[in-house]
């Protein structure tokens, strides 16, 4: 079986060496590197922090459904990691056309080498994204997250979501969840879209939100004409409360779109020219370094590949930036996703 690692070592030119090389490579590729070469095929992506020099980089793919999916269940790397498979397993057995979209979320930086850890499980619901609709109805989403998590109740987590599903507004759209079985305190990551300013504002005073709004406002701010939209990110502790940390999935004004579904497949079809103005000013605003953003820039790209007597079709484009506020501190991260295909399938 051809592996991830294998897949990327081919992909080894085209990847700038400002994003990824040297000891940040080799640690990815020793995190993920046994994966099957066909996680690449739905999505797979990369983590920058595009205000650090160093060339290192955290990685995502997509696990349901498909090859990817059972190489979590069947691979036993430590017991965190074994009870995520078995939810995968039960989640996934059986099913053809899931009605919840898996992503699995590998942190390589700052995990000490040789203590492998399970990965993040971010959930995405199938159902249709409606304006002023729900997609995720918090108790079924606490029992499956809590699931993840091993715990034999989800109470908890069923409040913590309630509260923080009744202050969104009517026109938001909670579009993931996730949490981190391996992280020692339990938190839910949700990433809410279609919220605007105001709503923003009125949501984070009604959930009692410890950050500064003045400054989520002015940064935001900053970057409205050049960037219109954006998911927040916040984290719900599962015994209450939101951390000050808080994030913002942000997109170019150019690949402005009303459908969310629309949104997030805009990385397929966005090329360099989308994102210049954007990451001109993350630059400008010195929260990306401008060498790493001549380095997202020149990720967009499409060519054929030939592995181990296999012929793919690559597509690689920037998925998001993600502006990240912790009190008063501002950090600039870059998604850049990665699809391969094999010839052979696209042709049949």
């Amino acid at each position: 079986m051809m592996t991830l690692r294998d897949l990327l070592q081919g992909l080894r030119p085209r990847i700038p060496d400002v994003l990824l090389t040297g000891p940040g490579w080799e640690r990815l590729l020793q995190r993920i590197g046994d994966l099957p070469a066909s996680a690449a095929v739905d999505l797979c992506g990369f983590e920058f922090k595009l205000g650090d020099p160093e060339p290192v980089a955290d990685f995502s793919v997509v696990a349901a459904p498909g090859p990817a999916a059972h190489y979590y269940i069947a691979n036993r790397e430590s017991a965190a990691l074994a009870e995520t498979e078995t939810w995968l397993g039960n989640t996934l057995a059986g099913r053809k056309k899931p009605d919840i979209w898996v992503m699995l979320a590998y942190d390589v930086v700052g995990i000490p080498e040789g203590r492998p850890a399970a990965p993040a499980v971010y959930l995405q619901s199938q159902a249709t994204l409606p304006i002023g609709g729900v997609a995720f109805d918090p108790d079924q989403l606490a029992d499956i997250l809590g699931g993840i998590l091993n715990r034999r109740d989800s109470l908890d987590e069923s409040r913590a979501l309630s509260r923080v599903f009744a202050a969104m507004p009517s026109n938001a759209v909670p579009v993931f969840a996730a949490v981190a079985p391996a992280r020692v305190i339990p938190v839910i990551r949700l990433v809410i879209a279609e919220m605007t300013l105001p709503d923003l504002r009125l949501f984070l005073d009604r959930i009692d939100w410890t950050g500064s709004i003045s400054t989520v406002v002015r940064t935001l701010t900053q970057i409205h004409d050049v960037s219109k939209r954006f998911m927040l990110s916040l984290d719900v502790v599962v015994g209450g409360g939101i951390l000050p940390r808080i994030g913002f999935e942000i997109y170019p004004t150019s690949a402005d779109d009303d459908n969310t579904d629309e949104l997030l497949a805009m990385w397929l079809r966005t090329t360099q020219s989308d994102w210049q103005s954007l990451t001109n000013r993350l630059v400008d605003m010195e929260l990306c370094l401008p060498a790493k953003a001549d380095g997202l820039l020149s990720w967009p790209k499409n060519y054929k590949l030939f592995r181990n007597d296999e012929v793919y079709v690559l597509h690689m484009g920037i998925n998001h930036f993600k502006l990240v506020i912790d009190e008063n501190r501002l950090q600039v991260k870059g998604y850049a996703g990665l699809q391969c295909v094999p010839l052979n399938r696209i042709s049949r």
